[in-house]
């Protein structure tokens, strides 16, 4: 996540470039989300189920001010549409309004998923943990179409993404001797819809007027 974000720290010292509020705010709830996913494991692992419980109500504000934010910023990506864009460029641009969309609509599935099924452990801890790693993506993304990536933007993406989303069902099959369903449908799901909106919608026209309608 830090690494990701580089290339916009240069911009705070900048006189020619602007770091705008909304973007300093949404940066804070993306690492708020990680340290508060970090703490309420350590909790549950040591059996603080009290506080894990309280904390776990607190961060429906801090979902709610990912989504506000979230959408915010998509809003003002599919706002900066220019004319003068070359058919690649608007593919790559493309390819980030979808990439955003996607995340919002998979974190947002997956933690309502976590709260409904809070009693049921197994299950609830694997919708978590897919909520946070549904947000990887759109954090590579920023990185991803940089002129010297030595590979593809969106091959990237995916590719970054699936390693991670590949360690818990590792750990499922090394210390459960199973997949849990959650997991044996979820990141498939999460797959397939994540190709389609970063893969090949882009590059369909409607993909690309639906990007940018304003």
């Amino acid at each position: 996540m830090f690494v990701t974000l580089l290339p916009h720290y240069g911009k705070v010292l900048s006189s020619d470039q602007v770091v705008t509020f909304q973007f300093i705010l949404h940066a804070i709830l993306y690492l708020g989300w990680y340290v508060l996913f970090a703490v309420q494991s350590r909790l549950s692992l040591n059996k603080n189920i009290h506080l894990h419980m309280t904390l776990g109500y607190m961060s429906i504000f801090l979902f709610c001010g990912l989504i506000f934010s979230g959408a915010i910023m998509l809003i003002d990506v599919m706002r900066n549409y220019d004319s003068t864009w070359t058919a690649e460029f608007l593919r790559s641009r493309t390819s980030f309004v979808w990439a955003i969309s996607h995340t919002l609509i998979s974190f947002a599935s997956f933690y309502l998923l976590g709260v409904v099924l809070r009693k049921k452990l197994h299950a609830h801890k694997r919708f978590m943990v897919l909520a946070s790693l549904s947000m990887v993506s759109a954090s590579v993304t920023r990185i991803a179409f940089l002129p010297m990536m030595p590979i593809d933007g969106t091959l990237l993406t995916l590719l970054s993404t699936y390693v991670f989303l590949l360690v818990p069902i590792i750990i499922d099959r090394v210390v459960f001797g199973r997949i849990h369903p959650v997991l044996k449908w979820g990141v498939p799901l999460y797959a397939v819809t994540q190709i389609l909106f970063i893969g090949l919608i882009p590059s369909t026209e409607i993909g690309q007027l639906m990007a940018f309608p304003f």
